[in-house]
């Protein structure tokens, strides 16, 4: 029978009290149930006959740096017509930047630059009616890319690209420059209540640990805010006075879509539990599977060697020979 033991002991300074969902609109936008995943990370254990201990952790990382794309796009006349709009767009933007912080950059990515053909009626002499294309201007695409510091830049960002006529918002990425220190954290906060379970188990089961051999399986997943929206529809529904005067209640929902992170419910501790804005959360999971050793064998014990025979004469004067056989 294979046991396994899932421990919840608290870490001090790294948990809090497990977050709960309240009630919202958002229970009305499907008929489905609200359904949150119990387990988001499984590290498989391939063991039989062995009792495993299990450690989650998960880590709320603010992100150290945005990265914002915004879309242009240019149509002229020829090429030269088409990049200077669009180039003078970007660099307002660019020297716009500076005013809102020192830590902003700003990257120029180009994505097309395509003609624009319009058909013309052309009459021939032994044909019907016939239309040609013909080139009448280009059309330049450009994105914008640029990198800031803190999530309040953003809106700033917003003002300076809608002033200077760039108005498509692609997307943001954010990034955490040092992944390897926060991996690092959850493996220890993980080890120290291996530790303390280890103890814990060999005082339930009056065992000595070191009796059993240790097997050790240990996986991340690091899972980025742009994985974690969720869409929901604005709930409307019809009114006592809506159905007494006849009104017409057929307006359109808004569609719009939600930040969704991942439940703390599953781990054993979190650290940074409050989530004030979207974070990148890394979530680390260890099996230390025991198993008893085996008892030593025996060693044999070699037999005892025959006793040797030794033969010896007897002379009438009493002298003693040993004689050889």
């Amino acid at each position: 029978m294979r046991n396994k033991i899932v421990f919840g002991l608290m870490l001090l300074g790294s948990l809090s009290t497990s977050a709960q969902m309240k009630m919202g609109n958002w229970a009305y936008s499907s008929a489905a149930p609200i359904v949150l995943s119990a387990n988001n990370m499984v590290v498989p254990v391939n063991y039989t006959e062995n009792n495993v201990i299990t450690i989650k952790g998960m880590f709320n990382a603010t992100p150290d740096a945005y990265v914002a794309i915004f879309s242009l796009s240019q149509e002229g006349l020829d090429e030269s017509n088409a990049n200077k709009l669009i180039n003078d767009k970007i660099d307002k933007v660019r020297q716009g930047i500076k005013s809102i912080g020192s830590g902003l950059s700003l990257h120029v990515d180009i994505i097309s630059f395509v003609p624009i053909y319009d058909k013309i009626l052309e009459k021939k002499v032994f044909s019907k009616n016939s239309f040609t294309e013909k080139p009448v201007g280009f059309e330049l695409k450009k994105n914008i890319i640029i990198e800031y510091k803190s999530s309040g830049e953003l809106d700033r960002i917003f003002s300076l690209c809608t002033a200077n006529g760039i108005y498509d918002y692609i997307r943001t990425d954010v990034v955490v420059t040092d992944m390897g220190k926060i991996k690092a954290q959850l493996r220890k906060s993980a080890d120290s209540m291996i530790f303390l379970q280890l103890a814990r188990y060999a005082k339930l089961r009056d065992i000595d640990i070191k009796d059993y051999k240790r097997t050790l399986a240990e996986g991340f997943t690091v899972i980025y805010p742009g994985e974690k929206y969720a869409s929901y529809t604005a709930f409307s529904c019809t009114s006592y006075f809506t159905k007494k005067f006849n009104l017409n209640n057929d307006s359109k929902k808004k569609i719009t879509r939600h930040y969704l992170p991942v439940i703390d419910k599953e781990f054993d501790f979190v650290v940074n539990p409050v989530i004030a804005e979207p974070a990148i959360q890394v979530m680390y999971q260890i099996n230390l599977a025991l198993s008893k050793k085996p008892e030593p064998k025996p060693k044999p014990v070699p037999p005892k060697p025959a006793p040797k025979k030794e033969f010896f004469f007897i002379s009438p004067n009493g002298d003693i020979k040993q004689i050889n056989v």
